[in-house]
C-alpha cells in the first residue's frame, strides 16, 4: 500500500501566530488565559506579547530607529523570504528561515531580552496539540498513523488506493478532511482563526523506516522510500557527512534494489568483496569536524578524529576545523590530499563497524541478515 506524507507549512511561524493570536482573543474575552497549549498570561492586547517583553522590544525598536509594527514582523521575513525563492537566492532564503526559526528560540532562551518560558511552551504545546488531534482525526477515518514528527504525520492509504490517480484523490480527500477539522477546533476552542495551512507533501510508492538497532520500532526522522520513481532518503546514514562514502554506495544500492523486489544479496556480497580486495579504498575516508576549536581541548576519552588530527599536527600538518582520516590496523590515521592512503587499513572495522549496521537495517525487513551475504554460518548451523 502507499504511504502518503502531510505537513504544516512553515510550522513555527504558524504555531506562533496562531499561539499569539490565541492569547488576544482570550484577553479580548477576559477569560481564563491558560487553556491546554495557548495559556499566557499578563500578553498586549494587541500583539499577544508579554508585556514586560512587548516593553522592551518597542524600547530596542526606537533605539534602532526600526518603525516596524510588531505584529507584522513574521509575515516580512516570510515576504523576503518569497522574494529570496523567486530570484533563485538559496542563502538569503535559508538564512531568513533561520532567522523567522530564531524567534521561538528566543522566546526559549534564557539569556535574551525576550524570554518567556510561557510563550515558548504555549507555541510547543499548540504543536504537539495540533499534531495529536491530525493523528487522531486520522485514525476516525480508518487509516493508519506510521509515524509522526514535528510538523508531518505519515499515514497508510488504503489498499484500493493503488494507481496514483485514486491515491492522489483519497489523500487530498483526507487533507481536506483533517485541515478543515482543525481549523473549526481551534476556532471553538480558542476564539481565533486559523493560521495553519495543511499540505499533502508525498505519496511514497514504496516506503521504509528501519528499525533501531536492536528493537522492533524505527527510528524518528530516519525513513527512505520512491517518489515519483526516485529514491528519497532522510535521515540515513548516507545522507550524513560524518559517514564514509563506501555508506552511500551500500546504502542506496540495497534500498533501490529492495524498492524493486529484487535479491539484495548479491549487490552486499559485491560491496564486502570489492572493498576487503582494496579497489574502493577511497570511500573509506571519514571527514569529521573539530567541534571544540583545537584538538587540545579534548580531554579523557579522545575520539578517533581528534587522535588523526593531533597524529597530523605532531608531523607538521594543519588539521583545520575538519579532519579526514581511515582507521588502520594501529588506530586512526590521517588523510592528506595528494598523499597515498596507508597500506594497513583495518578493513575488518569496516566489515562490523559500517557495512553490517547498514546492511542488516536494510535486510532485517526480509529476513535476510549481512552475514548471509558473507556466508557465514548461523547460530544454529553450528549446532
Amino acid at each position: 500500500s502507499l504511504r502518503m506524507v502531510m505537513g504544516f507549512r512553515r510550522r513555527y511561524k504558524a504555531f506562533i501566530k496562531n499561539t499569539t493570536a490565541g492569547i488576544r482573543s482570550r484577553n479580548r474575552q477576559e477569560v481564563d488565559a491558560n487553556p491546554p497549549a495557548m495559556g499566557v498570561e499578563a500578553a498586549s492586547q494587541e500583539t499577544g506579547i508579554p508585556q514586560r517583553t512587548l516593553h522592551d522590544w518597542r524600547q530596542t525598536m526606537k533605539k534602532e530607529k526600526v518603525n516596524l509594527d510588531d505584529a507584522a514582523i513574521l509575515e516580512a521575513f516570510a515576504e523576503q523570504r518569497e522574494a529570496a525563492k523567486l530570484r533563485g537566492d538559496r542563502h538569503a532564503d535559508q538564512a531568513i528561515k533561520i532567522m523567522m526559526n530564531s524567534m521561538f528560540g528566543v522566546l526559549g532562551s534564557a539569556s535574551c531580552r525576550f524570554f518567556d518560558p510561557d510563550v515558548a511552551n504555549a507555541i510547543t504545546g499548540f504543536g504537539q496539540q495540533t499534531l495529536s488531534w491530525t493523528r487522531d482525526i486520522v485514525e476516525t477515518h480508518g487509516v493508519r498513523v506510521i509515524y509522526g514528527d514535528t510538523d508531518s504525520v505519515f499515514v497508510e492509504l488504503s489498499d484500493a488506493s493503488a494507481n496514483p490517480e485514486e491515491a492522489l484523490q483519497e489523500a487530498e480527500a483526507l487533507r481536506e478532511v483533517v485541515g478543515r477539522t482543525i481549523e473549526t477546533r481551534i476556532r471553538e476552542q480558542y476564539a481565533t482563526e486559523s493560521k495553519l495551512v495543511l499540505e499533502l507533501e508525498h505519496i511514497y510508492e514504496r516506503f521504509l523506516m528501519p528499525r533501531l538497532r536492536g528493537g522492533r520500532d524505527g527510528s524518528k526522522k530516519r525513513y527512505a522510500g520512491i517518489v515519483d520513481g526516485k529514491l528519497e532518503i532522510v535521515g540515513l546514514e548516507s545522507v550524513r557527512r560524518d559517514w564514509p562514502e563506501i555508506t552511500r554506495r551500500l546504502q542506496e544500492g540495497l534500498l533501490e534494489r529492495l524498492f524493486r523486489d529484487e535479491d539484495t544479496l548479491p549487490f552486499a556480497r559485491e560491496v564486502a568483496d570489492a572493498m576487503r580486495a582494496g579497489e574502493l579504498d577511497s570511500e573509506l575516508v571519514y571527514v569529521k569536524r573539530i567541534r571544540k576549536g583545537t584538538v587540545e581541548n579534548y580531554s579523557g576519552a579522545i575520539p578517533p578524529h581528534v587522535q588523526a588530527a593531533r597524529k597530523l599536527s605532531e608531523r607538521g600538518g594543519d588539521p583545520g576545523r575538519v579532519i579526514r582520516y581511515v582507521i588502520t590496523k594501529s588506530g586512526p590515521e590521517p588523510v592528506e590530499h595528494g598523499v597515498p592512503l596507508p597500506d594497513d587499513i583495518d578493513r575488518a572495522h569496516y566489515i562490523e563497524k559500517i557495512l553490517r549496521p547498514i546492511a542488516d537495517a536494510i535486510l532485517g525487513e526480509v529476513d535476510q541478515t549481512f552475514g548471509d551475504a558473507l556466508g557465514e554460518a548461523k547460530q544454529l548451523d553450528l549446532l
